[in-house]
């Protein structure tokens, strides 16, 4: 019997306004790419023109075009990523150990072993655990659960001077308390809650001393550098109560705003989840609290061992898939995302790159003759907070202090401020972050956690935004009253 003819529907392509829509869409993600492609020519024309060649010139074009796409979203993050390491390979000079540095690094390997840990208290219950007791103090409503994680990541930095140890740890903590509490996975409150107590983490610690990477490098670049030794009492007293304390309202008001939710009351929980926490601890969950305990007093007394908070994660990882039996590894393989992980690489490659390429140097002798002995002491603070903001879009907020403190000296002559607050005023600025690469533990935590380059960067700009409107403001009317600052 011969076979029918095929209908035309068979064999053409479907018409009608499906097609037409997806033309449309393809239309519209060209016009994407050619709008940024334009964007980062012009830049490039223009940093041409101001002096800037060969390795300095195509790092800061390629970097402004990554960072415009992972801003708007308009390709996804891991391809972004891969953008980034083969633009740097092949259009610069660097060599292979600047571009894919981040694979060397011990935040790269944090990340992995992050999921590993996690994946173990997922696994053991401890997790649930913890979460069940933090949900029977903060699960009874959405803004006391923001304030209490927010307080939570202020509290550890002060014993435990490490970002990324402490987003590591709270991590699978927060994401196990929005299980219990019915913040499932796609809920605009699971979001919320990272969001808010990963930036806490990397924010209000700079108003501590030693709590993490750009204090400790403004200190010791200031010691070296200006003679001048930070103390860390008179440090806490001039940024702890606006860097920390209004900068965290800030930071919960504006998650409950932009990623509004309601929490599942304990009541409706079932009696024996209630009840978990009150139970005695399995096997299991004692050999993971062990390896945990151990883990944080290696990251403790790293100064003293000098062994990187990554590389200590990784061997606890090793632990847990190994000889404390409590990740099977065939699952965890079956589980594991390599996405975060090429994020993460790239990130750390972007600001290796931008150090070894001398952008940051190439701006330092015109930072150098800005003049504030003209201004007014209100004008000159917002100058240095802009200056310190402005540093942390190009060097991210870990490597600003070392171009910043150095420039001290030259910027405090005739200004009316003292050295001091020319100093102290630069951490203003480094804990504003606007975008998520400008922090890279932030980073951390949207891999570990699952989170959109897109959700982080609105609840980064708005809650910059508003720091920008009450944080900058209050703190240099606290320092007039600690007599840090003479307003005029």
């Amino acid at each position: 019997m011969p076979s029918a003819s095929p209908s035309p529907s068979a064999t053409s392509p479907p018409s009608g306004p499906s097609n037409a829509a997806s033309g449309s869409a393809q239309t519209g993600r060209l016009w994407h790419h050619a709008l940024l492609a334009g964007i980062s020519t012009a830049a490039g024309v223009a940093l041409y023109a101001a002096g800037l060649r060969g390795d300095t010139l195509a790092v800061a074009v390629i970097v402004l075009l990554c960072l415009s796409y992972w801003a708007t979203g308009w390709l996804p993050d891991f391809l972004v990523s891969l953008l980034l390491m083969f633009l740097l390979a092949t259009c610069t000079s660097l060599g292979a150990n600047v571009v894919f540095s981040g694979f060397t690094s011990s935040a790269f390997w944090l990340v992995f072993s992050g999921a590993v840990i996690g994946m173990a208290l997922s696994v053991t219950g401890l997790g649930e655990r913890v979460a069940a007791r933090l949900a029977n103090h903060c699960g009874h409503a959405y803004g006391l659960a923001l304030t209490g994680f927010v307080a939570i990541a202020f509290a550890l930095g002060i014993v435990m001077p490490s970002t990324l140890g402490r987003i590591a740890i709270l991590t699978p903590i927060v994401l196990s308390f929005c299980e219990r509490v019915g913040l499932t996975s796609g809920r605009a409150g699971r979001n919320g809650l990272m969001l808010a107590t990963a930036l806490a983490s990397c924010e209000l610690s700079t108003a501590i001393l030693p709590a993490n990477l750009p204090n400790l490098v403004m200190a010791g670049t200031a010691e070296t550098v200006l003679g001048l030794r930070l103390g860390y009492g008179e440090y806490a007293i001039a940024l702890v109560p606006v860097l920390a304390v209004v900068r965290g309202i800030v930071l919960v008001v504006v998650a409950m705003r932009l990623f509004p939710d309601r929490l599942t009351t304990l009541d409706s929980a079932p009696p024996a989840s209630v009840m978990a926490p009150h139970a005695s601890m399995r096997a299991d969950e004692k050999r993971l609290l062990a390896a945990l305990a151990l883990m944080l007093a290696l990251w403790l007394t790293e100064p003293w061992h000098h062994v990187a908070a990554g590389w200590v994660g990784l061997g606890i990882a090793l632990l847990c898939l190994g000889p404390l039996r409590l990740v099977n590894p065939d699952a965890f393989l079956k589980q594991v995302k390599l996405a975060p992980l090429w994020f993460v690489a790239a990130i750390i490659g972007l600001t290796a790159a931008v150090d070894h390429a001398g952008l940051a140097s190439a701006l330092r002798p015109a930072l150098s003759r800005l003049d504030l002995a003209q201004m007014s002491t209100m004008s000159a603070y917002l100058v240095l907070v802009a200056l310190s903001l402005a540093m942390t879009f190009l060097v991210t907020s870990n490597a600003a202090p070392a171009l910043y403190t150095p420039l001290v000296p030259a910027l405090a002559l005739g200004a009316p401020l003292g050295v001091k607050a020319v100093l102290l005023t630069q951490a203003v600025g480094i804990s504003t972050i606007a975008l998520p690469y400008q922090a890279p533990p932030l980073v951390l935590a949207m891999a570990l956690a699952g989170i959109g380059i897109r959700d982080a960067t609105r609840y980064c700009v708005v809650t910059a935004l508003v720091a920008l409107v009450t944080v900058v403001p209050l703190t240099a009317l606290w320092w007039q009253v600690i007599g840090l600052l003479s307003l005029r």
